[in-house]
């Protein structure tokens, strides 16, 4: 059993809902509630009950990642998850310099053998808005805002424009092994007006190996 310091990584508790800055190389939701190698089974064993996710972050993204002590409120969020007045955003480190400063990227993710999950035309709607916030000497550093929630989207999507994140092994031909992680962290939750919470915005700062990362490569820190 990898141990884990759950309460280091609990940003926020705004009753019934938990605000954490999510570690990488940690699933938020194993295969059972026993499987003690992720997040939910260590927040668990911190509160003494049942805690749910309210949605999912890759095993090897960090960031603002919301549970619940209370199983109606999850329904009640994800209902709104994916609608337009939601607000989800990352940063991102890629290899290249985007030739743009913001794109829209509407390709459409699906299948493309059954292992893989790429850009196809009959794939699903998928749409992820990019800003250039600093790029340097063949790296970029970037916002992505999500307006779906597809699978590995962003690191889809990236590949597809041809910068992949630093640390992407599935997405990138070749794979890009300049960080043993993919460079991706979620910076910012935004529910809408007509959410069931008091606070409706959350910020996790981002994780101490990609803060070394931007430094290494005279990249801005993002705000």
């Amino acid at each position: 059993m990898r141990s884990l310091d759950i309460a280091s990584h609990v940003l926020a508790q705004h009753h019934p809902l938990v605000v954490l800055n999510k570690p990488y190389d940690w699933p938020t939701t194993g295969r059972s509630l026993d499987d003690d190698d992720c997040v939910q089974y260590h927040l668990i064993q911190h509160f003494g009950q049942m805690v749910w996710a309210v949605h999912q972050l890759d095993a090897d993204t960090s960031g603002v990642c919301l549970f619940s002590l209370d199983k109606q409120l999850v329904t009640d969020l994800q209902a709104i998850w994916n609608t337009p007045g939601m607000s989800k955003q990352y940063c991102c480190i890629v290899k290249g310099e985007p030739n743009w400063e913001r794109i829209d990227e509407t390709s459409p993710i699906g299948k493309v053998d059954e292992r893989s999950l790429g850009v196809t035309p009959d794939g699903k709607s998928a749409h992820t808005r990019f800003q250039v916030l600093d790029r340097n000497n063949g790296y970029a550093l970037l916002q992505a805002k999500l307006f779906t929630g597809r699978t590995h989207q962003i690191r889809i999507h990236l590949s597809h424009l041809g910068y992949p994140l630093l640390g992407e092994e599935w997405y990138s031909n070749p794979p890009c092994t300049l960080h043993p992680r993919q460079a991706l962290h979620a910076t910012r939750i935004q529910f809408p007006d007509t959410a069931p919470l008091e606070k409706k915005e959350f910020r996790a700062p981002i994780a101490q190996d990609l803060q070394n990362l931007l430094q290494r490569l005279k990249l801005a820190q993002p705000m």
